[in-house]
This record gives C-alpha cells, structure tokens and sequence, in this order.
C-alpha cells in the first residue's frame, strides 16, 4: 500500500523544496488562480444546526407563541430539509391551540394540527451570514393532503410561522474563523505573506443546492507558479531532530485519528463500520512502520495519509455525527470544512506555503471536541477497544480458572548445559546496591517500580516483581523446566478469549497449535531476554515489538497496555491470542468459508494464511494467496510453517532448539 501511495513521493518533496529556495532567493512569475475549498451540509448537519437555534425546546420542538396560561399556544416540530426543484425544502409540524382566557379558563379554543412547507433559496452575505428566503409555501393538514385555510388559523400561521421561520439565520463565521485558524499557523515565516493574502481573500460563493446537501464553496485567490521546479533526487532526512520532529508529527496524526474514531465509538456501528475503522487504523499504523527510519517518513506522508483516511471515513463519520443537534454541529462543520480543504490544498498548499504540523492536527481535535486532549502516550482507550468491537478489558483469567498445564517434562537433551544463571554474579537488572538490598529485604523484590511510581490501569496486567520477570527468563531457567510453564501460558491465553480462534475452524486443538507456532516463530516463546548481566523484554531489530508474541507497540497502541505487553507474559501472550483471533474472524473468514478448511492441508494453509496477516497486517489478506501460489512464500511464513509442522503429539517441545539453556 505505501509503494502504491508513495512511489513518486520523492519527486513531490524535491519539487515543494527548490520552490522554497527559489522563493526566497529570487522572484519568481506567479499567476493568480481561484482556489475552492468546499463547505458541505449534507441535510442530516443543516437540520442539526437549524435545531440546535431555532428548536431549543424538549424533543427538538419551538413554541413561538406561549400565553395565557396555554389558551393561546402555537408550537413547532419535527423539521425536516430535502430537495426540491433546487431548493430547499424546509418542513415543520404545527400545533395550535387558540382560545379567548377568561379569569383563569380557556373559552371556545381552537385546535389545528398539520405542517408548513416552505421552498427556500439560501443566501450567505459577505459576513458569512446564511439566510434563506421562501420563495413559496404550502399547508398540509394531518393527514399529509394540502389544507387550504382561511380566516384565523391561516392568519396565525402567516403572522407568526412564516416571520420565525424566515427570521432563522446560520453564522457561518466560526467555521470559517476555525478554517482560517487551522491553515495560518502551518506557512512557514518566508511564506507567510502568500498565505496571509490567501486567507483574507476568502469568501463565499453562490450556494448550491444539491440532492442530498447544500454546498457553499469558500473562495480565494493564491499565487501559483507559472513553471514547476525541474525535478530531481532528494537527499534523505538524516539529522536526528528532523527525524524526531516527524516522528512527532506522525504520533500527533495517529492520537488524532483515534480522537476521530472515539468521537463515534458509543454510537450504534454497524460490523461493516467497525471493521472500516479497523481496516483505517491498521492500514495507517502499518504504512508508519515501514517508512521509519526512511526518506519517504516527511510530512507529505503525513499529510496524504490523512486524507487517504478522511476520504474513507468521510461518510461514515457525516453519517454518525450530522444527525446530532444537541451535540456539536458547529464544530463538525468546521471539522469537515478543514479535512476537506485540506484534499483540495494537498494539490497546491505547499507551492503557497501551507503544509500538516501538530499544531493544525490540534485544532482539527478541538474542533470535534473543545473539553478532550489527544492521547499521545498509547495508554489503553476503552473507547478505542469498543468502537473497535472488542472488549474494553482484555480477558486475564483468575489463577482457580487458568488452563491446565502440560505434565509431562521435556525429555533431557544429552550434554544440555547448566543454566546460565550460576555463572552471573550480579542479578540481572540490579546493581551491586540494589543487590544488598534484596539479600537485607527480600520483600522489597517483590514490587516492581510501576507499584511504587506510577498507578497501573484496572484493565491492565499487573507488573510482576523482580524474581517473577527472573523465572520467565530463558537464560536463568533450565529449557526442561521452563518450557512446559510457557506453554501452559499460551494455552491459558487462548481459553481466556473463549476460544476465539476456534469460532470457525472448531478446531481447538488447531488454535494451541497456531498460538504455539506463533510464538515460537515470533521470539522462540521468549518474553525477556539478558543484556549486559540485566533482564529486559525482548524487542525487535527494529525496535517496534515486544515479547513473547513480538507485539507491535507502534501498531497496538491504545488497544493494549504498553508496560503490560512488555513486562507481563500473561499480558502479552492474551494479546497476541486476540489479534490472531481478530485477522481469522475480520478478515480470513471474510475471504474464504473457513468451514470447508477441514483437512489437514487446509488447516496448514489457514494457519500460515493468518500468520501471514499478523506479521505483516491486513495488506497481506490477498497477498499470501498470491505467494502461496507462485511459490514464493516469505522465509518467515517457510520457518512458521517447519514449526508448525513440529508441534505434534506430547514431545514436541524438545525440538525446540532456540533457546540460550539448551
């Protein structure tokens, strides 16, 4: 997916980079040309807006009239916008009740019930004011058919729904205000000039009334450049801060993303959403990986991912939000009206010095939700797991409901050695002083410094001790002993998902054999490791996963606890049980009819069909197939599948021959 994004991405840096310096060091010919960006009400967002003004009352009604006690009442609801003729049409429900009060009673009333339709023209003035004049209108009466009145109730209606409709006006301002907000901080200073006149060029455009929205474009004049920069080679980011600043960059659009994502969450997803949002999410985080530490990591992968993802989510997020009146239709004006310009500025925003930054990805957040904060650390969102149609807890099972252990031991390998433990003369991880004290205080080993520092989440595995993370520690345990305790971890893990992974194979004994596999391939059933005489988890060569299932921090983040993935097996391995639990159900099962996978070549090609997918993520749902059929499998996925093929019978555990205590 990046190659297929970002293939010519070099040549757009190269040619946004010449343009600054030339910019600065010469004059350049330049030629105005009118920029639209789009302002888009689709009709659920104008209907919200217009009750969140002008239908205040409880169940989205206006009582325009109240006297007397109720004798003299006229009281609208139910407003409803669609098309017509290139209009607007603007219905609402009337109620009347019209008497004559008299020393507190309410003699002879009248009642009528119906609605008015009003065609409507929309207007903005230059204050970015949205009017809408009626150019027709029609009474219908309870039953829908049209109500030609007379006398009292028709002049009720003229006198006063025909003045309060008419008098309902949207300030467009704000979203404006926040566009502007949102492109002026991210010109650079040589450019701000361009951009400034840009800016205060905006202004609105004749509305137009489409079938399903009202569209209002913001106009403005830029200076483009006649003539592009010749293109060439671009030399790859290699200062440490640029690098850091992007990587900043990125975090900030990634927490964003999920701030979007749990602006929806507590709404009614359908499977089809969530599994789009999960497919976005995925897709993003794997595109970030890849590029680390790369030339193609710049902010214009930053940005194109962005709009990669609004284009996806738009309708869904337009559907979720615009019907919400008594939430926030403003702000959500001003949050479309940003990403959507920011599609249209990604074409020429760099040429008149606009560009991504955190700060810009700050007031897109603010936007959707002024009281909130984007969750940069990667602590776990439950809302994130919801909307994500997970459970907002992992499941850890309690000690009396744990899955039963293996009981046989590994048969003893002829010249096995001692363990490496008696040959380290300092603890791993500890110092000589920290030593001293677990010989004076052995309680004190027993609490990690996340017990003592900072608070563990309810949700989150607890941090084991000192000697806990030591005996899960391969170079310190003997391989007879401490095979047989990793191996009754992972089959706990997958008992704690209620065998998820067997929800279509019904298998269960085909998803220990995955899980087992699994873990062996990823970290030879390893969770910590010893480096320089002191205990660590084991992280991969390029710093992004963890333990024993290889998680990766950069891809999972929010959706499991970070500390929890590192430091506790359990944690992790619960984890790693679920996102094979997740690819199988989400993904697989919607390709292929896993019930037919009954043989046992089928269940060899679906477990490195999976395994495809969790080492490489969604992208890898059509591409294993592929391979697999032009035989050119990856070397991991020809190791997943030498060890699968291992795992059988009750001995199978004394092949394993990766580990530093064999």
């Amino acid at each position: 997916m990046v190659k297929r994004l970002y293939r010519n991405l070099p040549k757009e840096i190269t040619t946004t980079l010449v343009f600054f310096l030339v910019s600065i060091i010469a004059p350049q010919n330049s030629r105005a040309e009118t920029i639209s960006l789009p302002m888009t009400f689709d009709f659920q967002l104008l209907r919200s807006l217009i009750v969140s003004q002008a239908y205040q009352d409880p169940d989205e009604s206006a009582a325009i009239v109240t006297m007397n006690q109720g004798c003299n009442d006229i009281r609208l609801n139910k407003p409803q916008i669609q098309e017509e003729e290139g209009l607007v049409r603007f219905q609402t429900d009337i109620r009347i009740t019209w008497g004559t009060p008299i020393g507190g009673n309410c003699f002879a009333p009248l009642y009528w019930s119906g609605s008015a339709v009003f065609l409507q023209q929309p207007i903005v003035d230059k204050q970015w004011q949205l009017h809408f004049n009626t150019q027709d209108s029609t009474l219908l009466d309870s039953t829908g058919n049209r109500a030609p009145l007379s006398g009292l109730v028709w002049d009720l209606i003229k006198n006063n729904v025909h003045s309060y409709i008419n008098a309902i006006v949207l300030n467009l301002a704000p979203p404006v205000d926040n566009l502007k907000q949102f492109i002026a901080p991210q010109a650079p200073n040589q450019l701000l000039d361009a951009a400034g006149r840009f800016l205060a060029d905006m202004h609105p455009d004749t509305p137009q009334v489409r079938s399903d929205s009202l569209s209002i474009n913001i106009l403005a004049e830029a200076d483009i450049p006649e003539s592009r920069p010749e293109k060439s080679d671009v030399p790859p980011i290699e200062k440490p801060e640029q690098q850091e600043q992007l990587m900043n960059l990125w975090q900030t659009w990634d927490a964003l993303l999920v701030h979007m994502i749990n602006r929806i969450s507590s709404r009614g997803l359908s499977p089809n959403d969530r599994r789009l949002l999960l497919d976005t999410l995925l897709r993003v985080r794997y595109e970030f990986t890849e590029v680390i530490g790369t030339p193609a990591l710049t902010t214009a992968f930053v940005r194109h991912q962005f709009i990669a993802s609004w284009q996806d989510l738009k309708p869904l997020f337009r559907n979720h939000l615009s019907s919400r009146p008594a939430d926030n239709p403003l702000g959500y004006l001003s949050f479309f009206t940003a990403a959507d310009a920011l599609v249209v500025l990604d074409r020429i925003g760099p040429l008149i010095g606009i560009d991504i930054s955190r700060e810009g990805f700050y007031r897109l957040a603010h936007m959707l939700s002024a009281d909130e904060t984007l969750n940069e650390g990667g602590a776990v969102d439950r809302r994130l797991r919801d909307a994500l149609g997970l459970e907002p807890d992992l499941p850890l099972l309690p000690a009396e409901k744990q899955a039963p252990s293996l009981q046989e031991r590994i048969p003893a390998k002829k010249n096995s050695q001692k363990s490496p433990a008696d040959k380290i003369e300092v603890q791993p991880g500890k110092d000589p002083l920290s030593f001293l004290l677990d010989q004076l205080f052995p309680w004190l080993s027993r609490l990690s410094w996340q017990d003592l520092f900072s608070p563990v989440e309810a949700h989150a595995a607890a941090q084991p001790s000192f000697q806990e993370v030591r005996s899960w520690t391969a170079e310190l345990m003997p391989s007879d002993s401490f095979l047989p305790r990793v191996h009754k971890i992972l089959n706990k893990a997958v008992h704690s998902l209620n065998a998820g992974l067997a929800k279509e194979t019904k298998t269960p004994a085909w998803e220990e054999k995955m899980i087992h596999a699994t873990a062996w391939q990823e970290s030879c059933f390893r969770q910590f490791v010893v480096k320089d005489k002191k205990i660590t988890y084991l992280l991969s060569y390029n710093n992004t996963s963890v333990g024993i299932m290889q998680i990766n921090e950069k891809v999972w983040r929010g959706i499991y606890d970070l500390q929890g993935l590192r430091w506790n097996i359990e944690y992790n391995s619960v984890a790693g049980a679920e996102i094979l639990t997740l690819y199988l159900n989400r993904y697989i099962s919607r390709k292929q009819n896993l019930k037919k996978i009954s043989s046992e070549a089928g269940k060899r090609y679906l477990a490195a069909w999976l395994y495809a997918l969790y080492n490489g993520g969604p992208s890898q749902l059509d591409k294993f197939p592929q391979r697999n059929t032009n035989g050119s499998l990856y070397k991991s996925e020809q190791l997943f599948l030498e060890k699968y093929d291992k795992i059988e019978g009750q001995h199978w555990l004394a092949l394993v021959d990766c580990l530093p205590s064999r």
